[in-house]
């Protein structure tokens, strides 16, 4: 089969139509404003907005918001939407790190539910239209680098994490047949909401930043974003069934850090 060039000038959403979840700020909102100003029309959902999503319309895109719960709420407002791209960004650990004998099993239902349950459900609901209507789509799952290494005290949000990259690959190929892709963000070193590294690490530490990975730290949502839109758009046509690590490089770096006196460590003396 030969396949047209996709190297053309230009937005790369022109007139797709992309949901996006928990999109009120950090990696969801700066995907939402990547989407539309490459010419999607985006639905954005989440808790509650506190700020319009404004964005550089360098298309003719555009960012709708709706207060949803993907966790309880009924998914057809969003079907409405009839998107083409889906982009299950939801998710959190909930709580500080603590021994899987310490967490209850409530806990763990609340986690499958804001991790895992959720996007089975909403792409469940999505899958049908994108088989009828028959122009294909993307579906971007956002995991994280946890679901490819230990993570300890946080468990169980690690196993769903990985349970989320599993159904990535799985639906990738039960779908691929009917033109739709399936593919996983696995962010970390993200400055976000939920992890601010610049509040968390004492000035004393900033220094250490360039150890974090071989690219330093920390990245920016905008970093998950370039990624997503890869994804979303035909530059990505013949990729399904994959992880991008929008990393810096630490889970390629398995660990290796560098010394300060030059040359790389696995066993880092002060961590």
């Amino acid at each position: 089969m030969i396949r047209s060039s996709v190297f053309t000038p230009g937005a790369l959403l022109t007139g797709r139509r992309a949901l996006v979840t928990g999109g009120a700020s950090g990696i969801g909102a700066a995907i939402a404003r990547a989407f539309a100003a490459h010419g999607a029309h985006v639905l954005v959902t989440d808790l509650y907005f506190g700020n319009p999503l404004d964005f550089d319309p360098g298309s003719d895109g555009t960012i709708t918001t709706l207060e949803h719960d993907v966790r309880t709420d009924s998914p057809d407002p969003l079907l409405e939407h009839r998107p083409d791209i889906l982009v299950n960004n939801v998710g959190h650990y909930l709580c500080p790190p603590r021994p899987f004998t310490d967490n209850a099993p409530d806990l763990w239902a609340e986690l499958h539910e804001i991790n895992l349950g959720h996007v089975l459900r909403l792409t469940h609901a999505v899958l049908p239209g994108m088989n009828e209507r028959g122009r294909g789509g993307s579906i971007v799952n956002l995991t994280t680098v946890e679901a490819h290494r230990a993570m300890p005290g946080h468990t169980i949000y690690s196993a769903y994490k990985a349970a989320l990259m599993q159904f990535t690959r799985s639906l990738a190929a039960e779908v691929g047949p009917s033109g739709i892709r399936v593919n996983a963000l696995a962010p970390d070193l993200i400055e976000t909401v939920q992890v601010p590294y610049t509040d968390l690490v004492p000035e004393r530490d900033l220094p250490l930043w360039p150890s974090w990975s071989p690219l330093g730290g920390p990245g920016q949502p905008e970093d998950v974003a370039g990624a997503a839109l890869f994804l979303a758009s035909d530059l990505s046509r013949f990729v399904t069934g994959g992880t991008i690590h929008v990393d810096g490089g630490t889970h390629g770096a398995g660990g290796w850090v560098p010394r300060a006196s030059g040359g790389w460590t696995n066993r880092p003396r002060n961590p």
